[in-house]
């Protein structure tokens, strides 16, 4: 079955200069979500609703979907920190205030999916509201997920999502909060499809006793994920991987680029095919955006410090099968 990315939305804080000084928030949510209904709702959250509503063109207080289109309409998220802050905040108050601090109507942001549920929620999503929680590769994993949903039945259209916000203090440092969206359904979807999923996979590959990764997982890793481009001659690859990470990045597209070279074919600009995963779970699916866009053939690799892999491969939307 074809796979298709028929729309995409994102909200993302930038890097700011090492100079700047200034205090002005980097998202309003009035702008993306009206006057009401999102004070008690966490920042993430905020995010995913921006992002899912551009994606699908709708704004925040149109109506939520209804009838047989509700329930053949599915929401998957990924985060990493999502409600980071919410728990850090609660813990707070508890140690300063007690349990009597706590309002009634911040108690539902507690829950990881929270975020994914909001969204489902506001668009009337019914066939499945799913988070997916594994750090760095999650924001690829939902659509590996959505695409699965979508090739065994059990949804026509699925919102694939990512949000974050940055954990507070040093463990945020060099991170920034994000949210994007793509939007995937099945043909037909008519002539304005981004691209064509065509494939994803996740794997794993161990430390060895060097303090680096196992040479053969990665070696058959790189090339599970070459395999992905279906034989192209001329292949978009970026692996975005977290600073801490930028080594087993930089293997990781040495390991593709080898396997692709093996079979004919090669890596198009090959010095930039690592990217730094600065917003957290957001930036696999940030790259895939940004690849869907470009057009041709391309992989997307999210790699986080522990050693898993998530592989998105897209093309332009004329093939007719997902594998």
């Amino acid at each position: 079955m074809t796979v298709l990315i028929t729309a995409a939305g994102a909200v993302a804080e930038e890097p700011r200069p090492a100079d700047a000084t200034g205090t002005t928030a980097w998202f309003d949510p009035a702008a993306h979500l009206g006057r009401r209904g999102w004070k008690y709702l966490s920042p993430a959250t905020r995010y995913l609703l921006a992002a899912g509503n551009q994606a699908l063109g709708r704004r925040h207080d149109a109506p939520p979907l209804t009838g047989d289109r509700a329930e053949r309409f599915g929401v998957v998220t990924g985060t990493q920190y999502a409600i980071a802050g919410v728990h850090r905040r609660m813990d707070d108050i508890l140690t300063t205030e007690g349990v009597q601090g706590i309002s009634p109507a911040q108690v539902p942001a507690f829950s990881m999916n929270t975020p994914a549920s909001q969204l489902a929620i506001s668009t009337g999503a019914r066939a499945f509201s799913v988070t997916l929680t594994n750090p760095v590769t999650a924001g690829l994993e939902a659509v590996q997920f959505a695409a699965t949903a979508l090739r065994t039945g059990r949804a026509d259209r699925v919102v694939a999502a990512a949000t974050d916000q940055a954990p507070a203090g040093d463990g945020g440092r060099d991170r920034y909060d994000a949210a994007a969206a793509v939007v995937l359904s099945g043909p037909p979807a008519g002539a304005g499809a981004l691209a064509e999923i065509t494939g994803g996979i996740s794997r794993f590959v161990p430390p060895d006793a060097a303090d680096g990764r196992d040479r053969a997982a990665l070696a058959a890793s790189g090339e599970r994920i070459a395999a992905l481009a279906r034989g192209a001659k001329e292949v978009r690859l970026v692996v975005s991987a977290p600073a801490a990470a930028a080594r087993f990045g930089g293997a990781v597209r040495d390991a593709v680029a080898r396997a692709l070279a093996a079979a004919g074919g090669s890596v198009r600009d090959p010095a930039e095919a690592v990217g730094e995963a600065r917003h957290c779970a957001v930036s696999g699916l940030l790259e895939l955006i940004a690849l869907a866009r470009r057009g041709g053939t391309g992989l997307v690799v999210s790699a986080s410090e522990s050693g898993h892999l998530t592989a998105i491969a897209l093309d332009d939307p004329v093939h007719p099968e997902f594998h």
